[in-house]
């Protein structure tokens, strides 16, 4: 049986800091690639470094952070011409409030940005927050990746651990269990939306459990054992969610500055822990292979 383990970096092109700790996380074989946000205020950077070095590198379509890179914009943005932000978003969107044509200018100006800088269609798109997996929004991502040629996405439908204790997000996010059961939920009904136009996503997800201060060793190497433990098919494909990266200073976000997740020692944290002697061996007796989301795909 193969085991075969995305483990994707979001966020990439936020900060210089955090694409150097990605790009060495790359170089040190504690990531198999990054997700780009183009309206990161170091996506030029990013762009620039992953080519440098052979990165695989997906797109991280952003619709409720920063500033927007389409024209059509006006329901989607607030009146400093931010978008709405992860919450925000998610009350207009079911208020009915959200123009779903100016989303699909907003995916459509980003992937068209994404393929200037890198040169090339991404192989995969995830969204940032999850907001691609919305219901409403689902159906246009699905229908904008086909048009665009992106074989594969993130569905985030991952098996949550009851009784854990969050700590990352308690004062953010008061009821964070239910929060991650309801991603769990959308990305069951997105797995039908994305099998419709032929997207392509892992058989299994892990990391939102995995977020910050939560990672630690021993939760991965459990989760991980629990995945590849769980079926008996000859090949498994399972994308692991992370956050690395050296903490931003003042420069950095998406043209409304850093916020506190990314000027906290928790992305460093990860960073520790991924890059650790006992993960890196942990893939090696375990027989897990560390692949991109394109050698997932060609499994």
């Amino acid at each position: 049986m193969r085991k075969l383990l995305a483990i994707n970096a979001d966020d990439y092109g936020y900060s210089v800091p955090r694409n150097k700790g990605m790009v060495e996380c790359f170089q040190e074989g504690a990531i198999s690639g990054v997700t780009l946000m183009v309206n990161g205020v170091a996506a030029e950077d990013g762009a620039r470094r992953a080519k440098e070095v052979g990165m695989p590198t997906g797109m991280h379509l952003n619709i409720t952070e920063g500033h927007p890179i389409g024209k059509m914009s006006k329901t989607l943005t607030d009146d400093k011409g931010q978008f709405l932000g992860s919450f925000g978003f998610r009350e207009a969107l079911a208020n009915g409030k959200i123009d779903l044509e100016e989303v699909k200018c907003e995916m459509q100006s980003q992937l068209d940005l994404f393929e200037s800088l890198m040169g090339q269609k991404p192989s995969h798109v995830d969204g940032h927050q999850h907001a691609h997996l919305l219901p409403g929004i689902c159906k246009i991502f699905g229908l904008v990746m086909k048009e665009n040629g992106v074989r594969s996405t993130r569905c985030p439908y991952e098996d949550l651990e009851p009784g854990h204790v969050y700590s990352w997000t308690a004062d953010a996010v008061k009821d964070l269990d239910s929060s991650f059961k309801e991603v769990v939920q959308q990305a069951a009904n997105a797995k039908v939306v994305m099998k419709e136009n032929n997207i392509w996503a892992t058989e299994r997800f892990l990391g939102l459990q995995t977020m910050g201060s939560d990672m630690t060793v021993e939760r991965l190497q459990r989760q991980i054992t629990r995945v590849f433990n769980s079926t008996g098919n000859d090949v498994i494909t399972c994308e692991l969610m992370v956050h690395p990266g050296y903490k931003t200073g003042m420069e950095g976000g998406c043209g409304d500055g850093p916020d506190d997740f990314s000027r906290s020692p928790q992305r460093e944290h990860e960073m520790s822990i991924l890059r650790c002697k006992d993960m890196l061996e942990f893939y090696h007796t375990q027989g897990i292979e560390i692949v991109s989301f394109e050698q997932c795909y060609s499994a």
